[in-house]
């Protein structure tokens, strides 16, 4: 076995060790944190143009595959929404406009939505759980790298891009499941 030289540098002194153990044990709640901040961060900036809006955080990022941040309007009853998704633990960033697919059954895809999203986010995909899915590439597709964290802690540009690109989604779509709303309404 290789060692390296933060290994070297934990294993040389009984303190070093201690501390090693400290920011080990520190490091997940210190992550929560962050994201924590920045997600309260973007909720007030997206609020603040996207008016009556709800939102709400599923699952705890960087604990659980699927983690996200949604949004969406009371009367969409859940079916649509707005999205940001930690895939694989923050590792593949995707964001977009969502879908029920558990109440949807055989519900269509609604083309006109893709390609609203498309038209500004040429990468969108389909999925049985995303009208449209755009794979976070900037500020950065991978955000589990202490890096991407400490950029989402201290750098505006960072939270200056990603809400742009939820609101410019927002945009070109409200209207459109608005009216999907309407149609499938019981």
């Amino acid at each position: 076995m290789k060692i390296k030289p933060v290994h070297h540098f934990i294993l040389a002194k009984e303190q070093n060790f201690k501390i090693a153990a400290a920011v080990a044990n520190a490091w997940s709640e210190t992550r929560q944190q962050v994201v924590t901040g920045f997600l309260d961060r973007l909720d007030a900036r997206l609020k603040t143009n996207l008016k009556e809006w709800k939102s709400d955080r599923e699952q705890t990022c960087y604990e659980n595959s699927w983690a996200s941040y949604v949004l969406w309007k009371p009367a969409w009853r859940g079916d649509y929404g707005l999205g940001l998704m930690w895939a694989d633990y923050g590792k593949v960033m995707s964001f977009g406009v969502f879908r029920d697919k558990d109440t949807f059954g055989q519900r269509p895809f609604c083309e006109e939505l893709f390609k609203a999203v498309s038209a500004i986010q040429s990468s969108a995909k389909k999925n049985p759980w995303w009208e449209a899915s755009v794979r976070m590439n900037h500020p950065d597709t991978d955000w589990s790298k202490p890096e991407v964290l400490w950029q989402m802690h201290t750098d505006k540009n960072f939270l200056d891009e990603v809400s742009s690109k939820l609101l410019e989604v927002a945009k070109v779509s409200e209207l459109i499941i608005d009216k999907l709303a309407r149609k499938y309404r019981k």
